[in-house]
């Protein structure tokens, strides 16, 4: 679905993923299983800080990620995309719970939901074609940072606790491990062999980081059949849907959500379609059937208390890079995930929040396009007459204005921001140049 402007965009900064070689070789079921584990792993503490955010407990966050991690695949979403708690969601949606409280959040997702199933049925979401390799680059370098940054809290947590320097040192052998590995062995997923390591030489040392059970609301982690979610008051649900008034007050936000949600699940599939260097060629419309896929999934997620997600860029970086790529690493993710609620809660509880981190910043520099942004600005310092040198400003120009926007603020405005500038200047180009 991505005919034109196909890029060849490079997503990791490694000296294994800079090779112009795409991830073609088909996975197994064992090796799509042990890269659904690994995103589980490190989607947890991102759920559990998303219902913190929203201000619901932290189970939701978890369950929603379940939810849309089985419905993607087994709907037809693109192969190999991770579907899940979304942090861009998150912050619309706690705009409004923060300020006007839990109980209109079922009512916002269920709208935002209606709002991407009738986008998907009018079959508009092949206008993703617009996004261009360069606003994709910019998109990508601002949520890549983003999620960087966004690790910060886990070491000055520690360093308030007198932690740092073991946090540190946890966390960069993590990411040491999940870089150097794949050079020895792919036979297990560096990121889960990196976690594991670091979370043992940690409770073997006796240091004292922090871990998932220790920052989490008591309970959270006692795992059991009273973990399972139970569906919403549907009568309050009635009345809400019913009223102007709330419908009113919840759509700006269901609106921003749709958006979003929209924008980075269809990206994800690009992503896909980037790092393997071939697109689905199934008989159906793959970008419809995300779109439909994401919109069941929220709407399921929202009638039991969830706050739904969308494709996750970073985790089908993950999810790919360790070895994953059809359906059933999405399946196995999911079941992994509710695995850890209900039966190995205990255990989960112990992961060190460092190691946690090491796994997120190692997403997070994959995730940056670092070949194609040096692409972009060595295509301007190149060789080529006065107009093709304007043109590469352009998209450098448009790569630099996403980045920024979508680093500082809305990922939404940032690649809308990105495509309209891009191709409004390049048109402003061509009829100068007529004249």
């Amino acid at each position: 679905t991505w005919e034109k402007n196909k890029s060849s965009l490079q997503l990791s900064g490694s000296s294994s993923s800079e090779s112009s070689s795409a991830i073609t070789t088909p996975p197994t079921r064992i090796q799509e299983a042990l890269a659904g584990l690994t995103v589980a792993f490190s989607l947890l503490s991102k759920a559990i800080a998303c219902s913190a955010i929203v201000g619901v407990n932290p189970l939701v966050g978890l369950w929603s990620s379940v939810i849309m991690g089985i419905t993607a695949p087994l709907i037809g979403s693109r192969a190999g995309v991770i579907s899940g708690t979304a942090a861009v969601v998150i912050v619309p949606l706690s705009a409004l719970t923060v300020t006007h409280g839990v109980e209109y959040m079922p009512l916002c997702i269920i709208l935002s939901a209606i709002l991407q199933g009738l986008f998907g049925v009018f079959n508009l979401a092949k206008t993703a074609d617009l996004v261009s390799e360069e606003v994709l680059s910019g998109f990508l370098n601002g949520l890549g940072f983003i999620l960087l940054f966004s690790q910060a809290k886990v070491f000055k947590a520690a360093k308030a606790g007198g932690a740092l320097v073991p946090a540190v040192g946890m966390a960069s052998l993590c990411f040491s491990i999940v870089q150097l590995l794949p050079l020895v062995t792919k036979a297990v997923p560096s990121s889960l062999v990196g976690l594991v390591v670091a979370t043992g030489l940690g409770m073997m040392l006796k240091l004292p980081l922090a871990t998932l059970e220790s920052t989490a609301p008591v309970g959270t982690f006692s795992g059991g059949l009273s973990s399972l979610p139970s569906l919403i008051d549907f009568g309050q649900l009635r009345s809400m849907a019913t009223s102007s008034s709330a419908v009113k007050l919840v759509m700006p936000a269901a609106i921003s959500i749709m958006i979003i949600a929209l924008v980075e699940t269809l990206l994800a599939g690009k992503v896909v379609d980037d790092m393997t260097g071939k697109t689905d060629d199934a008989d159906y419309d793959v970008p419809k059937r995300s779109v439909l896929a994401m919109s069941i999934g929220n709407l399921v997620s929202a009638f039991l208390g969830g706050f739904g997600g969308c494709g996750l860029i970073p985790q089908t970086v993950l999810n790919l890079k360790s070895g994953g790529g059809g359906p059933f690493s999405s399946i196995s993710y999911a079941l992994a995930m509710a695995s850890f609620v209900l039966f190995f809660a205990p255990l989960v509880g112990r992961i060190s929040e460092a190691a946690l981190a090491g796994i997120m910043i190692t997403v997070a520099y994959d995730t940056v396009a670092w070949s194609s942004s040096f692409k972009s600005i060595k295509a301007v310092m190149g060789k080529g007459g006065d107009g093709a040198r304007v043109q590469r400003l352009i998209d450098l120009f448009a790569l630099g204005l996403s980045s920024y926007i979508c680093y500082f603020g809305n990922l939404a405005v940032g690649i809308i921001g990105g495509v309209v500038a891009q191709r409004g200047l390049h048109s402003i180009f061509n009829r100068v140049s007529k004249d």
